[in-house]
């Protein structure tokens, strides 16, 4: 806290300024040197003084009587403190803000940006054309924002466009943090011309327009008032129909996929055992097993059509007997002695491809094929005995007089 026995003083702009203390008797009015007045605009203050010398009376502007009794001495001092300071504050402000320089002959500038609508955090590029004298560099400077709701990114530049340099490109890649922001920005350019001094050109930069990420907060959505959650809030006959109209709707779907499945079946599968043994031998014929050399793939193709098809006319033929096995069982059912040759032929060589891996010509391979498929084509299996009218009737009696 200040008291009576301090000096007071107050600093204008780093300059200390002497100021009075309470004047209250003569001994305090005479105890500090006075002012000096000036006729210079600009006020100079006497700062206070550490001399150890005693004051005179008569060096303070008047007489000893007419500074220890006079009110109006005291009135003046004040007065003329109070005018002191507000010259000093005015002196101040005026060297504050330097004055921005004349605009040489041929300046002009065109500002741009691209693009012109971001998104908050999206870069963009504001630049300006710049012309100016010839032979002047051009330099750009792009203050902080002080709400930082936008920033430079990396470095700002300023190229020429010509070789005079009398027409230069100022780029400032920037980026915006906040969205509706200014359409503007101010920038100061440095032209130095030959020989010259630098001149420092305030100029004006475009911003583009900056939209939220998020959708704008408005007043027209409004929450639905709560309603009674007791059963559905929509009538049940309308979703027992639509829920019918579902379910028809997927059996219409089952329905036609089980047709074409089954379509498909019986194209891809024959319908009779003949038929599916032809497929087979059409298969060994375009597998490209005879020109690859491929004989065990090819004479396999071949027996499993011969022996499949034996099996599906007569199940005693089955697959699971070996050649002479099935040779034999088709010799005891009386099987034409031509086609038991024929299809004896073609197990033999299958036989011998599969389990002695031996060779065959290709031209002999293929007139096997064609055998095969004629032995297919024009086989069928003897009528039994039992299948006869005569058997039939010997079978009925014999049944009939058994006791």
């Amino acid at each position: 806290m200040n008291s009576p026995l301090q000096r007071h003083e107050v600093r204008l702009r780093g300059l200390p300024a002497l100021v009075l203390s309470q004047l209250g008797g003569a001994e305090w009015a005479v105890s500090w040197p006075g002012f000096l007045p000036i006729a210079r605009p600009d006020v100079s203050l006497s700062p206070a003084t550490t001399d150890s010398r005693s004051h005179n009376p008569l060096q303070a502007g008047g007489t000893a009587p007419a500074a220890t009794g006079q009110p109006g001495a005291r009135a003046d001092s004040a007065a003329a403190v109070r005018e002191g300071g507000l010259r000093a504050v005015v002196a101040a402000n005026s060297f504050a803000q330097p004055p921005a320089d004349t605009a040489p002959a041929g300046f002009s500038v065109q500002a741009s940006v691209r693009p012109r609508t971001v998104t908050v955090g999206d870069r963009f590029v504001a630049g300006a054309a710049v012309a100016v004298p010839a032979g002047t560099r051009v330099a750009v400077e792009v203050p902080r924002d002080s709400g930082d709701r936008w920033r430079v990114v990396g470095t700002a530049t300023a190229a020429a466009r010509d070789s005079a340099r009398t027409r230069w490109l100022v780029v400032v890649p920037m980026v915006a943090w906040v969205p509706g922001i200014a359409d503007s920005a101010r920038a100061t350019l440095r032209l130095t011309p030959p020989g010259g001094r630098t001149l420092s050109i305030p100029i004006t930069l475009r911003l583009p327009d900056v939209r939220a990420v998020l959708p704008n907060d408005t007043a027209q959505w409004r929450v639905r008032p709560p309603h009674d959650v007791w059963g559905p809030s929509r009538d049940w006959r309308v979703l027992a129909a639509q829920a019918l109209l579902a379910l028809l709707l997927l059996a219409l779907i089952a329905w036609l996929a089980l047709k074409l499945l089954r379509r498909r079946r019986k194209q891809l599968v024959p319908a009779t055992a003949r038929q599916r043994a032809l497929a087979l031998l059409e298969r060994a014929r375009t597998s490209g097993f005879v020109e690859a050399g491929n004989w065990k793939a090819f004479y396999t193709l071949v027996g499993d059509a011969l022996r499949g098809f034996a099996a599906e006319l007569e199940p005693r033929w089955s697959t699971d007997l070996t050649s002479s096995e099935l040779l034999e069982a088709m010799e005891e059912d009386r099987v034409a002695a031509a086609d038991l040759d024929a299809l004896r032929h073609l197990l033999r060589m299958a036989d011998l491809a599969k389990f002695a891996r031996r060779g065959r010509a290709p031209d002999d391979a293929r007139r096997d094929l064609d055998e095969a498929r004629r032995w297919v084509e024009g086989f069928a299996p003897p009528a039994r005995a039992a299948d006869t009218p005569d058997a039939v009737d010997a079978v009925a009696a014999g049944a009939g007089a058994a006791p």
